[in-house]
This record gives C-alpha cells, structure tokens and sequence, in this order.
C-alpha cells in the first residue's frame, strides 16, 4: 500500500509491540524525514527504546547496532525516486525482512498504546558512521587505488568517502553532501543514471567509478575508462579476487561467473590457499534465497548479479560500502579494464520446445538421463535444471510467458562447442518427453 504517516505510525506501533529496542535511519529522499519521524512516534507510543541515527547507511547502521537493537527499521527509497519512501525491515544479524515475517508482525491487531509513563525511550544517535570506519579498518583492507564516487546525496555521502580514504584510497567524491530538494541523480544504478560519473571518470587517467545506491545496499563499477561494468562481470570481479571457500550465487547466472569461481586472481594477501576445498552454490534469483543458503552451507560470499554483494563477517546485510573497498583495494594492484578484457566473450543460443506433459514426470526422466553425458556439475532449483559442462553450462526450464513450452538456454565462450552442447541439451529433452 501506498505509505502515508498514518500508516508510518501504525506500522511502528506494531513493531514497537514486537520488538523492545529498535534502530530507525533514513535515506535522503524528500519524505524520508516525514515517513520517519511518524515511525518514531508509533515506535514510542508502544513503550519501545528508538535509536535514531539520522541519514545513515544499511550498513553503517548494522555496524552500529547490530548488538545493540532486536531490528532495525530503514525509511527510503534505494532504487527509485518516483513515490513516498517506504520502511524496510532488518533483523539483528543484517537479513532482511521477508514478507511472511512483515505480515506476521502487522496481522498483530491486539497491539496496545502504553501508558503516558510507560512511553518509549528516544536516543539520538550521530555515530553511526565512524563505528562502521573502524570496523572496515580493522579488517585490514587496504588500497592505493584512484577512485571516484558518486553518492547521490544518499544515505552512504557521509561515510564512503572518509572510509575509502581511511583505507589509503586516493579519493575524489561526487555529490557527497546534504541535499535538501530533488536528488542530484536518480538513486538507480543504471547505465543512463550513471552518465554524468562515466564521463567523469573517463577524463580522470587512471582512476575508477564508484556509485551507490540510496541505503548503500547496491554498487555500480566503472573502470578506469568510464565504461560501465556489468552486474555480471562485477559479481565476477568480486569473486576472482576474494576467493571465497563457499560462495552463493543466483541459480541462473552467466558463464562469466560460474569461470570466475574458478579461475581465481591469487592477489588477495588474506587468502589462505592452502584450503583447496572450494565450493559453489547456486540458489534462487532473490535476496532472501540467497542469505538462506548462505547460512545453511556456512558461506563465507554470497551476490546478486546487480551489484548486491553480502559479506557475513560482517552480517547479512548487503553492504555496498564493503565492496568499495574491495574494488578500491583490488584497482590499486591491477587495472580493473585490463582484468575484464582477460575474461572471455561468451556467445549465448536459446531453444524452445513444445511441452504439454507432466513436470514431475519429466524431471524423473531428466535425473536418469544426464549421467549418460558427460557432465561435470548440475543443480536444480524449481522448474529448472542447470547443467555445467567442461567449458560452458545450459539451462533447461519451463517458459516464462508460454506454459507448454519448455526453453534451453545454452551459453559457452566457444562458438562450435557451444552448438554441440545446445544439440545434447536438445536430445536430453526430445528423449525426457
């Protein structure tokens, strides 16, 4: 539902009868302030103690609160800038909300008003950005990387800045300051968003782009030419350079970073490559899926493939502000253009196939009859089957927009293998039907 104060009021109530001590922050957007200020005093009128930090980051307000408050409740907009800021709830360790826990949470009709000497305790909190500089400080990234940043005026303009330079980043920041009418940019990460820091950076020998989102849960790259890196190649560029042992990635994400797992930079001086038993997780293409597998396997990396990147050292709040700091680190050992055109180029063919039969049935006879081919790595997730191959991958699901039709999508860097393993993606589906 559209948000008013009203509905900022009730909806603090409740959480303030579920919840004893709650953090509140705000991004930058024109109604943050209102739709915030109207929790708050639902928050109080509930008996809870509010711990108001302001303007701050996702992030910036884990690191402050995480031992401190049972959730954390963030007012904004972080991708869009066309309607009045909604709140967004996190829970002690960084994850955030689904929406069975909201709704569980607002079905609550029974919540109370507490007595005018029971109200709740208000703490304003100005912090929150230095306790999360110190803690990226202690993690020992470093850089010597040339890096400029556009905040947007969001919520990340009074941290990013004085955190990449704590880490010995050479740092020139856009629109870092407080804005009090229409945002300078739309706190979207796209190409078109992201024009006037692309020429910027590609004026600017040497240096690469940094932008952020409105709660600093999302980053976008660009490399030391102004151009604009992919979601994909960035979640690849991550993965290369941290190594991690146990990684989570979406279910259905390219080749470029299913090979980037496996084909590791080795310039992390953090790594300790004596543990080879590396492993990679595919789940669904959403936040949620991805922070449950991620605790589930013990992973130590977890990414969307639109620069959402979560780091549980830290918690499980995507942190934007975190792979900055990676990136930084990373573009002062090696240029980031150099890296990316060392990847390969991967061509992609799409098959469909008419398909009016059962889906269990099908997927009965799919099991038995790919350990007839010569497959490395498979995995399943819903309707869809992903199989890896030695030196590209397919995918076999049911079709979005058509029902009785079943869609491969097939994807290497080499052309003429590339239509072999479509006509083998072929023949294990003719067969299964």
């Amino acid at each position: 539902e559209r948000m008013t104060p009203e509905k900022a009021a009730e909806i603090g109530t409740k959480f303030g009868n579920a919840y004893s001590s709650v953090a509140v922050i705000r991004d930058s957007d024109p109604t943050s302030q209102m739709v915030a200020s109207a929790l708050i005093s639902g928050l109080l009128s509930a008996g809870a103690k509010v711990y108001d930090a302001g303007m701050v980051s996702v992030p910036e307000a884990h690191a402050a609160f995480c031992n401190v408050c049972e959730c954390i409740l963030s007012v904004g907009d972080p991708d869009a800038d066309s309607r009045i800021s909604d709140i967004f709830a996190y829970d002690f360790d960084g994850t955030p909300f689904d929406d069975e826990h909201t709704r569980e949470i607002m079905r609550n009709k029974e919540y109370s008003l507490v007595d005018y000497k029971e109200v709740g305790q208000y703490i304003r909190y100005p912090d929150a950005d230095k306790k999360y500089i110190s803690k990226i400080k202690s993690s020992g990234v470093s850089s010597q990387g040339y890096i400029i940043i556009d905040c947007g005026c969001g919520s990340t303009s009074s941290c990013a800045p004085q955190m990449l330079e704590a880490i010995g980043a050479d740092v020139v920041a856009f629109n870092a300051h407080e804005c009090n009418g229409k945002l300078p940019r739309h706190p979207g990460l796209n190409k078109t968003n992201l024009m006037n820091i692309s020429n910027f950076v590609n004026a600017s020998i040497g240096s690469i782009g940094i932008a952020y989102n409105g709660n600093g849960t999302r980053i976008a790259l660009m490399d030391e030419s102004g151009k604009y890196v992919p979601g994909d190649r960035l979640c690849a560029l991550m993965l290369m350079y941290l190594e991690p042992t146990v990684a989570v990635i979406p279910f259905d994400s390219p080749c470029v970073v299913e090979d980037a797992f496996k084909h590791p930079l080795g310039l992390n001086p953090r790594i300790d490559r004596l543990d080879t038993d590396r492993k990679l997780i595919r789940t669904r293409n959403d936040l949620h899926s991805i922070i449950a597998a991620m605790k589930e396997n013990n992973a130590d990396f977890g990414a969307l493939n639109d620069g959402t990147f979560i780091f549980p050292e830290f918690g499980y709040c995507p942190d934007a502000l975190f792979a900055s700091a990676v990136i930084s680190e990373l573009a002062g050992k090696r240029s980031i253009r150099n890296v990316l055109e060392e990847i390969p180029v991967y061509s992609t063919r799409t098959l469909k196939i008419d398909f009016d039969g059962d889906i269990k049935k099908f997927a009965s006879k799919l099991e038995e009859r790919i350990g007839y081919y010569d497959i490395t790595e498979r995995s399943m997730s819903g309707d869809a089957w992903k199989m890896v191959l030695r030196k590209g991958s397919y995918i076999i699901k049911k079709s979005d927009t058509d029902p009785n039709r079943l869609v491969i999508v097939a994807e290497s860097s080499d052309v003429v293998y590339l239509i072999t393993m479509l006509e083998q993606a072929r023949d294990i589906v003719n067969f299964c039907i």
